[in-house]
């Protein structure tokens, strides 16, 4: 009887992690809940935890990793842009995706820095990436962007 109750008093932790698909690559972020050394250990030889305390704040992770069909569909919408002006479409996807593979490393390099950094350092005055991120804004792209996040945010409150 003594050896049932060890097992009875044994506690359960229970802790929530949210692997993306490019994990299968080794990369991406892994949200967990409650923080724990031991699950964060092993998802760091998987991608990158990111420990969140609060629950409730990983529908905002939820939330910005609906993003992956748009960020494909940029990719996309950019190789085609070339591809119509004469570009073949092999070398159009290889030059395109190469691009924001080299971005986003960059971005990920300066992860400790403000990312409103980045976008400065990538502008020079009256230069190209100036004019299309001035341009982007005036379209309001980045205003649909947010609002488009929040929109998801709202489903997934409601499906709670």
């Amino acid at each position: 009887m003594t050896e049932l109750k060890k097992y009875i008093k044994v506690k359960t932790k229970i802790i929530r992690a949210i692997p993306l698909p490019p994990i299968s690559l080794r990369k991406g972020p892994v949200p967990i809940f409650p923080p724990d050394k031991q699950v964060r250990n092993f998802f760091n030889k998987l991608g990158t935890s990111v420990e969140i305390k609060n629950e409730n704040l990983s529908l905002n992770f939820w939330s910005t990793s609906s993003m992956m069909a748009p960020f494909y569909e940029l990719l996309q919408t950019l190789s085609e842009w070339l591809v119509k002006r004469g570009i073949n479409r092999s070398d159009s996807q290889k030059y395109i995706t190469s691009l924001f593979i080299a971005l986003s490393e960059d971005a990920k390099n300066n992860s400790n820095k403000d990312l409103k950094v980045l976008v400065k350092n990538s502008q020079t005055p009256k230069g190209l990436n100036e004019q299309a991120v001035k341009e982007l804004r005036k379209l309001g792209f980045y205003k649909s962007l947010n609002k488009t996040a929040n929109s998801v945010l709202n489903r997934l409150k409601k499906s709670k």
